[in-house]
């Protein structure tokens, strides 16, 4: 230890375990987590069912459907902060604001994350089993790609949730907006201008998570992956310049 303090490092992992801490005393976490895989499930058992031979891609990345959950999870976590105004408490004992935050970004992408693995494996042990029962192939060359993407992508929901509530303090519409965004208005702003889905942050996650839908032409999984990346970067650089600058009363 410094005579300034512990290294930066050593903060920022001590935040990150506070934060993580905290997620798991929130009884809303447990329930999302636990909503998230059933969700996935009920929407594998759709594409597998309705479809007269699905890709084992396509069926297995509805474990992507879990980033609405992970979503609102990121956004509780730190809108609540200024439900409660903790925010203040928290600035007192971290006075380096932009270390909270970063704390926050990277505890719930950790939650994401294990929530995105938790859904992504039981839809695929749901996903397997139903082609099986209708004699249709569970295995391809798409699957492990499709699953590592929706993994990642559902994770990176959870900071895009963290970043956007530090913009939304007001926690109800933090999340009534995160919800109408991501699963209403890019479906909206396709419909006012078609063509433009695989460039939104949505049409770019499916990419990433393999699906292809035969509405849209979606990007290749890499390209899409690089514009997600660059969606939630944006929205994290703005989040933290607000942070900065806003006054937390």
């Amino acid at each position: 230890m410094t005579p300034l303090g512990p290294p930066a490092g050593g903060r920022t992992a001590r935040l990150v375990r506070a934060e993580l801490s905290r997620a798991r005393a929130n009884r809303a976490t447990w329930v999302l987590a636990a909503i998230a895989p059933a969700f996935c499930v009920s929407w594998t058992a759709l594409v597998a069912m309705s479809s007269p031979a699905p890709p084992p891609g396509n069926v297995y990345g509805m474990a992507q459907q879990a980033y609405v959950f992970t979503l609102i999870l990121g956004v509780l976590g730190m809108s609540g902060e200024f439900r409660y105004q903790t925010i203040g408490w928290s600035f007192l004992v971290t006075p380096r604001r932009g270390a909270v935050v970063t704390a926050k970004l990277l505890a719930y992408g950790l939650v994401g994350l294990a929530v995105a693995m938790v859904s992504a494996l039981t839809t695929l042990a749901a996903g397997a089993a139903l082609l099986a029962v209708r004699g249709l192939p569970v295995t391809g060359p798409d699957v492990l790609p499709s699953l590592a993407g929706g993994v990642l992508a559902t994770a990176g929901y959870a900071v895009f949730g963290v970043a956007l509530a530090v913009l939304i303090r007001n926690q109800l519409a933090a999340v009534v907006l995160a919800a109408l965004i991501f699963m209403y208005g890019d479906y909206l702003l396709t419909w006012l201008a078609p063509g433009v889905y695989p460039w939104l942050p949505t049409g770019a996650a499916r990419a990433l998570g393999g699906l292809r839908p035969d509405t849209a032409a979606l990007l290749p999984a890499w390209g899409g992956g690089l514009l997600f990346a660059g969606y939630v970067a944006v929205v994290v650089l703005v989040a933290g310049l607000v942070t900065l600058r806003r006054d937390v009363t």
